[in-house]
């Protein structure tokens, strides 16, 4: 399973904005467990000065599959943010209840 560890994948210095997809597979009945687990670090991290955005999406197809969005202002307030008390709780507990986890820095394309 993939770690919880965006940050190798972005450049030191970088001061354009971050944003991470992330796709988790909750294991067999802990769904409902993971879902607060997000809730719950969504509304803590939304508190941080760095957090543009974080929203969750649940899988039509499977209600084991959860989506996050986040955008960060910068590499520096990710950082920070992977260094506060309530994500390194919060990566225990989500990494307890998923089979798979996968982490995926975006850049968007042009409209």
């Amino acid at each position: 399973m993939r770690g919880l560890r965006p940050t190798p994948h972005i450049k030191e210095g970088d001061m354009s904005a971050v944003d991470l997809i992330v796709v988790l597979q909750a294991s067999e009945g802990r769904s409902e467990q993971l879902r607060d687990t997000l809730e719950a670090l969504r509304e803590a991290s939304l508190q941080e000065p760095g957090c543009l955005d974080y929203r969750i999406a649940q899988g039509h197809l499977s209600a084991n599959h959860f989506f996050l969005l986040e955008r960060w202002t910068d590499a520096e307030a990710l950082f920070q943010h992977e260094h506060t008390p309530h994500f390194l709780e919060g990566v225990a507990r989500v990494q307890a209840c998923c089979k798979s986890i996968d982490i995926q820095p975006v850049t968007w394309l042009p409209e």
